[in-house]
């Protein structure tokens, strides 16, 4: 009688080193499958983060804007007073026509009561620069190389920076004083509250940065520089 043969051993030897092969391939694979997820979610995270990042910078300096254009404003509307009381009257009549009554009511979130009144001092105003067109900062009409909208070789440039969906809105609080009145001005100081805006697609997820600054009009009857103002300075008006 034969000797049972080796040769099939042999072959499952062969057949199992192959499958061990297969499966530390397959395994290989899916590692290197979840280090590419992983590392796509991290890019995805670190891309989101950055443009959360930009969006902010883009309203705070909105923001900014604002309140510089507001502080103007304010101190048109002042003129020659002390006290901030005529500008609470002028932004109630600028808002709805009813003088101290004219403050900014039924919007949410916004604490603008008859009894702590928010003054708008600017609606939503767009915070964005237009490439070749007019009314905007770009001087169309000058052709000079490397002024407005040519280059250095004479050609027209066009990709100007432009802001999209970008706004600021500025709003007029009387302080807490000490008379608990907050439609009139007893210290000749106030709040400016700027608020910038960038927008998405559609008006969604609004990316919002608030900014607020005490502004005084000086030395005179009723009050003087702010602390923060004066810093322990002489009281000089020149806040």
């Amino acid at each position: 009688m034969r000797p049972p043969s080796v040769i099939p051993m042999s072959r499952n030897l062969r057949h199992a080193s192959r499958g061990m092969a297969l499966l530390m391939a397959l395994g290989i694979i899916a590692f290197i499958s979840a280090a590419v997820v992983v590392s796509l979610r991290k890019v995805a995270a670190e891309s989101a983060l950055q443009a959360q990042e930009r969006r902010n910078r883009e309203a705070h300096f909105a923001a900014e804007a604002g309140l510089a254009e507001a502080r103007e404003t304010v101190r048109l509307l002042l003129g020659g007073n002390r006290s901030f009381g005529p500008v609470f009257l002028a932004l109630g009549n600028a808002y709805n026509n009813t003088g101290l009554n004219g403050y900014v009511q039924g919007e949410a979130g916004l604490p603008s009561t008859a009894a702590v009144p928010w003054y708008e001092v600017i609606g939503w105003t767009p915070y964005s620069l237009a490439a070749a067109s007019s009314g905007t900062a770009i001087d169309s009409d000058i052709a000079a190389a490397n002024q407005e909208l040519t280059g250095p070789d004479g050609t027209r440039i066009f990709d100007y920076p432009t802001q999209e969906r970008l706004f600021y809105r500025v709003f007029l609080v009387d302080d807490n004083e000490s008379d608990g009145n907050r439609t009139t001005d007893s210290n000749n100081r106030v709040w400016l509250v700027a608020v910038g805006e960038v927008r998405g697609r559609d008006n969604t997820q609004p990316q919002r940065v608030i900014i607020r600054a005490l502004i005084t009009s000086g030395l005179g009857a009723g009050g003087s520089c702010s602390p923060e103002d004066a810093n322990g300075s002489a009281n000089n008006g020149e806040c």
